[in-house]
């Protein structure tokens, strides 16, 4: 428990760095998402990393996205950590199932990671 905890804190420091007379510019640091959710022992997608459900031929559901960055009824591009998805395939229509979860319906041809 005692390196989890050690590994959280690290993974959430912050870098403060002066310059001047006392003024500070703030960074987070970027983490590798994957690795601190095996390390913590959770699932990836509790972290935030991108989480895509294919239901059958006519149903994606993705989780943690960064934004939609193109879409039309053919093909759906969708921001994520480090990259992409995209999703191809006719009729798709979007549903928006709370703040970065969407519901994407229609006849599915492909999932395509860009990442």
């Amino acid at each position: 428990m005692a390196s989890s905890s050690r590994f959280m804190y690290q993974a959430m420091r912050i870098d403060i760095e002066l310059y001047g007379q006392g003024v500070a510019l703030v960074r987070r640091k970027k983490i590798d998402l994957d690795a601190a959710a095996e390390r913590l022992e959770l699932p990836a997608e509790a972290l935030g990393a991108l989480l895509v459900t294919v239901i059958g031929k006519g149903r994606v559901l993705v989780e943690n996205h960064r934004g939609i960055e193109q879409y039309s009824e053919e093909y759906i591009r969708l921001g994520a950590q480090g990259g992409a998805v995209s999703v191809y395939g006719s009729g798709i229509r979007m549903r928006i199932l709370g703040k970065n979860k969407l519901a994407l319906e229609g006849k599915i041809r492909s999932v395509e990671w860009d990442i």
